[in-house]
């Protein structure tokens, strides 16, 4: 009996407790995980796709960079975000934003955050996007708005 329990705790916990490894290898969107290029590159195409409805407040979209807007992803992943931008946005041709260019607005949100600017360009794949949570900004609230 003792045998068939340490057996069964071995094969269930693996699969109820994640594995360390895992919990570990999360980043923080504060890690330097997008460049300034990439941000910019970004910013063109929310001019383009976004613009219209969260610099306005367009039928109660939150507006980028307030309160409301960045609550709204801390705490998730950047596959959270890019996932959403992916298959909803915008709002009125939702899904037709391809997951490069979702990658690249998100990239631009980092950056209206307040997120760190790295070296490399945030990859455009959902395994390295699921390890990276969005962390609370680490600029002041007045110099996000002024971005």
């Amino acid at each position: 009996m003792k045998k068939a329990a340490v057996l069964l705790f071995l094969f269930a916990a693996p699969l109820i407790c994640p594995p360390l490894a895992a919990q570990e290898a999360m980043r923080s969107s504060n890690s330097g995980v997008y460049t300034q290029a990439q941000a910019d590159r970004g910013h063109q195409l929310y001019a383009f796709r976004c613009a219209r409805c969260h610099d306005t407040g367009f039928s109660g979209a939150p507006r980028l960079g307030d309160g409301r807007f960045i609550n709204d992803f801390i705490g998730k992943t950047l596959f959270d975000i890019t996932d959403l931008i992916h298959t909803s946005m915008p709002v009125d041709k939702p899904g037709t934003t391809p997951k490069a260019e979702a990658t690249e607005i998100a990239a631009y949100i980092l950056s209206v955050m307040g997120a760190t600017v790295g070296a490399n360009d945030l990859p455009a794949d959902d395994d390295v996007l699921r390890q990276i949570r969005v962390d609370l900004p680490v600029m002041p609230a007045g110099e996000r708005a002024s971005r």
